[in-house]
């Protein structure tokens, strides 16, 4: 089983945290974040594809093999990772989901024996892991609310396929809130201990606007 992690420039990466973390901050956050995936991934061929060569640069220091994103869009990234990939076997990991571990992976690789695909739903009704024994056995759709997409994409071809429900998994990193996730849930990982080396902090918040309040300082 190989790995694919499609990563976005650094010039676009994750907008909505721009108010609370300044663009090498949100790099060193990406950074954190795939130290952790890398982690849980150990033992298998991880390859990043990325428009971005300092990205690309640091994924090959964690031992990862790198491919240089020529076509615009995720499903194209994709793709061409496919192309690039030897073997059928893949696992499609997002580079924001810095609570995944090892033993997910574990879980994953047994119940890759009995299923044609596995998948993971995002909070938001994203695909935050994709199994397919063959990577050529569906047309991946992600955007929008790729997890539906995926299951009629299963259906489509008749593959067995398994939902793979994890809270874990199903935190991807965004939005501030997202970082009091990390807070609550990520005890060990690269990403929080950088948050709180960024002296960030999280409170409790007794009302109906959000379950916590994020502050610096």
């Amino acid at each position: 089983m190989k790995a694919l992690i499609p990563v976005s420039p650094l010039d676009s990466l994750k907008t909505r945290l721009s108010e609370f973390l300044n663009k090498e901050e949100r790099k060193f956050l990406l950074f954190n974040m795939l130290k952790d995936i890398f982690k849980a991934l150990e033992g298998l061929e991880v390859y990043v594809i990325s428009k971005d060569n300092e990205i690309l640069d640091f994924v090959k220091g964690l031992g990862g093999r790198v491919i240089e994103e020529k076509y615009k869009g995720l499903n194209n990234a994709i793709k061409q990772g496919f192309n690039e990939i030897r073997g059928n076997e893949v696992l499609i990991i997002p580079a924001d989901i810095p609570l995944i571990k090892k033993r997910h992976i574990n879980e994953i690789m047994i119940l890759s024996k009995n299923y044609d695909a596995i998948i993971s739903p995002s909070r938001g009704g994203g695909t935050n892991l994709l199994y397919l024994k063959d990577k050529r056995s569906i047309e991946v759709r992600y955007e929008g609310f790729s997890f539906l997409k995926h299951i009629d994409e299963f259906k489509k071809h008749g593959l067995k396929y398994y939902i793979y429900d994890s809270f874990y998994l199903s935190i991807d990193v965004n939005t501030v809130e997202d970082l009091g996730e990390i807070f609550i849930h990520g005890e060990g990982t690269e990403t929080k201990r950088y948050l709180m080396d960024l002296n960030i902090k999280v409170l409790p918040k007794h009302s109906s606007a959000g379950r916590f309040e994020i502050v610096r300082g």
